[in-house]
């Protein structure tokens, strides 16, 4: 019965670590897409 709540309690940090992971890199994408937008406008 232990191992079992052992596992589950595993899947749920693994997938958590997961979905911080994907979120984090969304976020760097958008703030990467906004820098080079300004990148652009001060060249230009």
């Amino acid at each position: 019965m232990e191992l079992i709540i052992y596992i589950f309690l595993f899947l749920l940090l693994f997938l958590g670590v997961i979905f911080n992971l994907k979120t984090n890199n969304f976020k760097k994408v958008k703030e990467i897409r906004k820098k080079a937008k300004d990148y652009s406008k001060k060249n230009n």
